[in-house]
């Protein structure tokens, strides 16, 4: 009766070690994606606040944009900063356009921020994570 209670936790050990990497496999891309979603948000929300700042400017009656695409990237990039991502170093990718779309003045703000994966085990997550928005202007031409 001994002898089979011995082996017993013989055989426990042995599935543990057989179970234990992939439980750490499905822990580490859990962990992974968390921290992809998390930048995902991140990025989305830059854009997506650069979109309000900037279509709220009004340059005024010879409007070319500038004002209004700078107003965009800084406050995209002042974003990203207080998320904890450093733009200086990690060359952030912040683009603005004011064009035109069926008679009405858009503003499209596109944040790309480069990625390091934290496991190394998913490669298909691309190096650069990219969001936009579009949003109407105040600005508008007549």
């Amino acid at each position: 009766m001994k002898r089979l209670s011995r082996n017993r936790r013989g055989v426990a050990a042995i599935e543990f070690a057989l179970t234990l990497p992939f439980l750490l496999l499905v822990t580490l891309g859990i962990v992974e994606l968390s921290i992809l979603q998390t930048r995902m948000y991140l990025i989305t929300r830059a854009a997506r606040d650069a979109c309000r700042i900037g279509s709220g400017v009004i340059e005024g009656v010879d409007a070319d944009g500038t004002e209004i695409t700078a107003a965009a990237n800084l406050h995209a990039r002042e974003v990203l900063t207080n998320g904890g991502v450093s733009c200086g170093s990690a060359g952030c990718d912040v683009n603005s356009v004011w064009y035109e779309e069926d008679g009405w003045m858009m503003l499209r703000v596109e944040v790309g921020v480069p990625y390091t994966p934290f496991t190394g085990l998913m490669p298909m997550i691309p190096d650069v994570t990219r969001g936009q928005f579009v949003m109407l202007t105040q600005q508008q031409r007549i």
